[in-house]
């Protein structure tokens, strides 16, 4: 496989829950801790349990109660239903649940140029619900009665169950939180932000001020204990809750006080952005726009597109997001302004910079430049399950080393890796001798701060490395110098103070996100992509036999070894498979599996259960197949 990583050193082990294996919370409700929690209720006239089993033991219960849809916590649901168990779930993910096949099907090819995308831990099959539920229904088991609360943020159709028992209040709060002043993790959280008119891309956070509404909510009941669905049992719910609000309230705080957002949307929708998360005396800071002046005569300006011409005419197109661009261009050229296009230069793999970046190099027949670290997702990005995906690949792509320099007519041209916005990320460093240098940067920056409002772009926080790498590469230029954000018609810069602030608070939010995960390393709070399937998407025909490699980032400093199993669809035949890898830390490895598809068309999920050392995810990550 062709892929490029930066090596990232860091350290990561989930904490275990705090609460022993197995736990009596209150008469009737015993509960047993696992990589899905597992609460068994024994009523007087009905049994249930809470969430799913916790292992291969299926008590012969009446319900099961269910908090959410995804699919990394229904598994330990299935076995349940299957016994015979009633399921009762949220009406407000009922399609979800019932219907997931569907969303699969539509998925194949909404997942390119998708600017609403989620985390896609969708049922591979249907679940069998008999009672779906809203916020006030009651569930009678006899002597034990539960009520429905609706607390969405997590997912957006998310429900807890209430009950009282003796003189004990319970709360099953599904993954609303994990432990005192913990979430699993922020890309689950991604979404739109309805009132300040901002999509599902740029919604950073969109579903924590739903979040801040749910805890308000419970706290509001005053409970005696939390049962989460995954994590610890928390028996001081008060104090484990406010330290969850509060650490929401300083992330946001801290994210939008550098956002480039703010360039775009300008402070009032900012500030209608966070009005359901911070408090009414909490105010909004955001960062004055930095120096910025108008684009010089030899680059030309177009869209998302920009064209660096030299004395003699000819010319580096930089992206080239849609035929307009081109038919542009020519026209340049008809009017003599242009002589020709020698070459392209592609920041980064986004849709509105390359989608018509291989109609222009077949026109102008010329060769397209990119850094390695990202010519894999250019040259093949149906393999990805990533944001703003292309759907036209880019072919024999000039592949750039970090540093590599090359001349341009009279530029000096310097290729960088520069993940910014997203991991796959490059930036074009161009210097002539009557002009400060001009750093062509992707969405990286814009003169109000940093372009990482989407989570899931997998914007990493470590030293030597995502925007920290960002910001050393921009203070090595010294105090002359101007940015290009493609999307915007100015050239601008940052000083030394201002970009003193940009890692400052970046820095100050790492350590929000640290103290607000249950992970050693804030990373894995913002990267969903630790592990993943390549290829993600595919077509085959009837019985094919198609080769997967799932790709594992040690995230820790010690070597792990990973135990892998697949979960393959009805028809498909395991032909052959690594069950495990020993990884360096800080280091990639992988496993390698064959799959014969099935004989029936259609669209197939392979899944994947993982397993290291205190890490148990099951049905975590998934490949999109297609059998025609």
């Amino acid at each position: 496989m062709r892929y490029i990583y930066i090596v990232l050193m860091f350290v990561w082990t989930l904490q275990a829950p705090v609460a022993a294996n197995a736990e009596n919370i209150a008469r009737g409700v015993d509960f047993t801790a696992g990589a899905v929690n597992s609460v068994h209720l024994r009523g007087t006239s009905k049994s249930a349990i809470v969430y799913g089993v916790a292992n291969d033991v299926v008590p012969d219960v009446d319900l099961i109660l269910l908090s959410h849809h995804r699919r990394d916590v229904l598994w330990a649901a299935r076995p349940v239903v299957e016994a015979g168990a009633k399921a009762i779930a949220p009406l407000s993910e009922k399609s979800l649940i019932e219907k997931p096949e569907e969303f699969w099907e539509e998925f194949r090819t909404k997942r390119f140029h998708d600017y609403a995308q989620q985390s896609t831990k969708i049922l591979d099959r249907a679940l069998a619900v008999e009672r779906w539920v809203v916020s006030g229904d009651e569930i009678d088991l006899g002597e034990i009665k539960l009520r429905v609360i609706e607390t969405p943020g997590f997912t957006r159709g998310s429900i807890s169950y209430l009950t009282d028992i003796d003189s004990t209040r319970i709360v099953f709060t599904g993954d609303m939180i994990y432990a005192p002043g913990k979430v699993l993790d922020l890309y689950s959280f991604q979404d739109a932000i309805s009132e300040a008119k901002i999509g599902g891309y740029h919604g950073y956070g969109g579903r924590l001020s739903a979040l801040i509404t749910s805890i308000d909510k419970v706290l509001a009941l005053k409970p005696d204990v939390l049962v989460p669905l995954r994590g610890e049992v928390m028996r001081r719910p008060t104090a484990a809750l406010t330290r969850l609000k509060l650490r929401v309230q300083q992330l946001y705080k801290d994210y939008l006080s550098t956002t480039a957002l703010n360039w775009y949307f300008k402070q009032e929708r900012m500030t209608l952005s966070a009005k359901g998360i911070l408090d009414e005396k909490q105010e909004v800071s955001l960062m004055p726009y930095s120096l910025h002046e108008e684009t010089p005569e030899w680059i030309w300006v177009r869209g998302t597109s920009r064209l660096v011409i030299a004395e003699n005419g000819h010319a580096m197109l930089v992206d080239c997001g849609n035929d307009g661009v081109i038919d542009a261009v020519k026209d340049l050229i008809e009017r003599g302004l242009v002589k020709q296009v020698d070459s392209i230069f592609v920041t980064h793999y986004h849709d509105d910079h390359t989608n018509s970046v291989q109609n222009a190099a077949e026109y102008f027949k010329c060769p397209v430049y990119a850094v390695a670290n990202y010519v894999d997702i250019l040259e093949n990005p149906g393999s990805y399950h990533m944001p703003c995906l292309h759907h036209n690949p880019i072919k024999d792509i000039v592949s750039k080393q970090d540093g590599e320099t090359m001349m341009f007519h009279e530029f000096k041209m310097t290729f960088h890796t520069f993940p910014g916005q997203t991991f796959y990320h490059g930036a074009l460093l161009v210097e002539k001798d009557d002009h400060l240098p001009v750093y062509f940067v992707g969405d990286a920056f814009s003169p109000s701060g940093m372009d990482d409002y989407c989570v899931l772009n997998r914007n990493l926080m470590h030293e030597n490395d995502g925007y920290l790498m960002c910001f050393d590469r921009v203070r090595k230029l010294g105090n002359e110098y101007w940015l290009i954000n493609e999307h915007i018609p100015h050239i601008f810069r940052f000083t030394e103070s201002e970009l003193n602030y940009l890692e400052t608070q970046f820095r100050k939010r790492i350590k929000t996100v640290s103290a607000l995960i249950p992970w050693d390393d804030p990373n894995y709070g913002v990267d969903e992509q630790w592990a993943m399937i390549y290829p993600y998407g595919s077509t085959v025909k009837k019985g094919e036999i198609r080769e997967f490699e799932i790709v594992f980032t040690n995230h820790s400093s010690r070597k792990r070894r990973y135990d892998v199993k697949l979960r393959i669809p009805e028809g498909a035949k395991m032909v052959s498979f690594e069950s495990s890898t020993v990884i360096a830390g800080g280091t990639l490895g992988s496993v390698r599996a064959k799959v014969q598809m099935p004989n029936i068309a259609g669209t197939y999920l392979i899944r994947v259960d993982i397993a290291s050392q205190a890490i148990d995810v099951r049905d975590w990550i998934e490949a999109l197949v297609v059998v025609e």
